[in-house]
């Protein structure tokens, strides 16, 4: 079964970025055949990574269950609210955890958030400095969640904004499902030598 893994990355417990991964995580099965793993930073932490000898198999008892889920996936979804134009440090956290290849040549679909008109930052960010070492490979289309605390709260739309808004994460969720099936091919292929090769140019 094609499986989607979703990150939210709010440092927030109850966070508008939780709800939009929730109403992500419905819509996946709304569409059938899928399994979904949700990671909330803001309700499951991650302690600032570090590679400290003295505390790797602490951080590791928390990471290699997560990382496994990771590694299963065929597509990611990243959820990241915009704080101040960047996203915010427990999802940048996250990408300094991924140091095994745990999401390398896997499909991923950036969705920013913004309680306003803003948004368009944090995933600019995000495409540039989060996928040289971690391989990720993002798709083209994303989403921004524009003045979210008006957006995804019922199981019908309220209004046009959030009509358009439903209709864009489906539809890039459906472009993440074909990535992830051609990007399959590769990780089957062996062409990658990662010992050899670690890191992104």
């Amino acid at each position: 079964m094609f499986k989607i893994s979703i990150v939210c990355g709010s440092q927030r417990r109850d966070s508008r970025s939780g709800k939009v991964a929730l109403f992500i995580r419905s819509l996946i099965e709304q569409l059938g055949g899928f399994e979904t793993y949700l990671l909330d930073l803001g309700k499951e932490p991650l302690a600032l990574w570090t590679d400290d000898p003295a505390v790797q198999e602490a951080q590791d008892q928390v990471w290699l269950p997560i990382a496994a889920h990771l590694r299963n996936s065929d597509g990611l979804v990243f959820v990241t609210p915009d704080w101040n134009g960047m996203s915010p440090p427990a999802m940048k956290n996250f990408f300094l955890y991924c140091t095994r290849n745990e999401i390398a040549d896997q499909a991923a679909l950036l969705v920013a958030v913004s309680s306003g008109a803003g948004g368009a930052a944090s995933a600019s960010e995000l495409r540039m400095s989060s996928y040289k070492d971690t391989h990720v490979c993002y798709i083209p289309e994303q989403v921004i969640v524009r003045n979210v605390s008006a957006m995804l709260n019922s199981p019908a739309a309220e209004s046009e904004q959030d009509a358009y808004t439903r209709f864009r994460l489906e539809y890039a969720l459906k472009v993440l499902v074909e990535y992830g099936k051609a990007l399959t091919e590769v990780r089957r292929s062996n062409v990658r030598n990662f010992e050899l090769v670690p890191y992104g140019m």
